[in-house]
């Protein structure tokens, strides 16, 4: 069932560096919705875990998969009916995960190049732009 439901896990991890620009964005643009989210954080429900942090925990699960199907791939006969498809599924995860990684570094650019447009005194909307990229000479 998983595996069959790969394809949304996938857009969502497409999507993600997206979503957290997005959620930037109308966090600066917008007061009263930065202080309803800070509200929101603030309750027992979110454990001290902000949205950010919040978007990116589907993506943590990941590794764990992949791992606990190694382990069952490591005990299980290889003439068993099911390790061709525990196979394929760790493949699978394996190639999602790859996936994932070159969005996770997209969206640590994008944090980057935020936490430097915060400290601009007075902004600097190029390095807002998803298509500019920081490189440190």
């Amino acid at each position: 069932m998983f595996i069959s439901m790969l394809h949304i896990y996938l857009e969502y991890v497409r999507n993600h560096h997206y979503s957290l620009q997005n959620l930037i964005e109308c966090k600066l643009s917008n007061p009263e919705f930065n202080k309803f989210l800070e509200r929101c954080e603030m309750k027992a429900a979110c454990e001290g875990l902000t949205l950010e942090i919040l978007l990116v925990l589907p993506m943590n699960r990941i590794p764990y998969y992949i791992i606990t199907l190694a382990n069952c791939l490591s005990h299980t006969p290889h003439a068993h009916v099911e390790r061709e498809k525990l196979e394929q599924a760790k493949n699978k995860l394996e190639e999602l995960s790859k996936i994932m990684h070159d969005e996770v570094s997209e969206t640590e650019h994008i944090r980057a190049n935020l936490a430097i447009e915060r400290s601009i005194a007075e902004g600097c909307d190029v390095l807002l732009d998803v298509n500019q990229i920081l490189c440190r000479q």
